[in-house]
């Protein structure tokens, strides 16, 4: 008997178990994108997206909005290190945008359509919302 469950548990350590919905994932962000249009004089609408490799190689677009519960832009953890022209602005009459590529890793959390995304100080939370090219 003692034979045929070592056989088991070895047989067990070598099926690999899908990720579940809490268990950190390692993403790669490619480009990161922040909105901000002036609506009037005071008021602003804030608009993010992202392009993301996840760990099985499908690329993910991401995206969030003003109002959306921990949705904010995408800090690189070394500043410092990001090579120059990384960052670009451009701006017209009441729109910024401002596009930042080769981010770095980040982990993130996948919960169906939703990235719980750690960056420096804090958790970034984005959809899914397609793939890109």
């Amino acid at each position: 008997m003692r034979p045929q469950l070592a056989a088991l548990f070895a047989l067990g350590s070598l099926i690999s178990v899908p990720a579940r919905a809490a268990d950190k994932i390692k993403i790669e962000i490619v480009e990161a994108v922040t909105t901000i249009q002036q609506l009037d004089a005071s008021h602003f609408n804030f608009l993010f997206s992202a392009k993301a490799i996840l760990p099985d190689g499908s690329h993910a677009a991401l995206a969030c909005g003003a109002g959306d519960k921990g949705c904010a832009g995408i800090e690189s953890f070394s500043p410092e290190k990001m090579p120059v022209g990384s960052k670009n602005c451009t701006s017209t009459d009441s729109i910024t945008t401002c596009t930042t590529v080769n981010l770095g890793f980040y982990w993130a959390k996948r919960d169906g359509n939703e990235l719980l995304i750690e960056v420096p100080k804090a958790k970034r939370r984005y959809r899914i919302v397609g793939s890109w090219q």
